[in-house]
């Protein structure tokens, strides 16, 4: 994920409170990096996470069910994980050019996925009381990942 992406639009489903939140704190310093540790070593989806951050940020409940969706489910299969590995395919020297435009159409691709994951979550009860990193471990097994996750997030 990229910042200068960002827009400045109101919420919808492309541009919302959880898209602004994503680009935020993933521009925080250790986040890139231990969310991309996450999705490699542990099988996590960094949008799942980053949703889970901002639920637990506005004092909302986290339910599983509705971060594991499945039309969040399809667009990920179908959309976000194939652009990811062409990217991941090109060669960034070789196909500097493909490779942006492969880029750009993953964050784009991502983008529209928290868009998903906004607007099943965005209505979701307060709930003050739940731990972060308990939150995160719904989503990816690494204990020692997710209290990390959670003391860069906080900032």
């Amino acid at each position: 994920m990229a910042a200068q992406f960002a827009t400045e639009a109101g919420d919808g489903p492309m541009d919302n409170a959880l898209w602004r939140y994503a680009l935020r704190v993933y521009s925080r310093s250790g986040v890139e990096a231990t969310l991309l540790r996450m999705q490699d070593e542990h099988g996590a989806d960094i949008l799942q996470l980053l949703t889970v951050l901002w639920l637990s940020e506005q004092g909302f409940e986290v339910c599983k069910e509705s971060l594991t969706d499945s039309e969040y489910a399809r667009w990920k299969e179908e959309m976000i994980e194939p652009l990811r590995q062409r990217r991941r395919q090109a060669d960034r020297l070789e196909h500097g050019d493909l490779y942006e435009l492969l880029k750009k159409a993953e964050l784009e691709a991502e983008r529209y996925g928290l868009g998903i994951l906004w607007s099943k979550n965005k209505d979701n009860p307060a709930d003050k009381g739940r731990c972060v990193a308990s939150d995160l471990m719904l989503v990816c097994s690494s204990e020692k990942e997710c209290k990390a996750l959670a003391d860069f997030a906080r900032g």
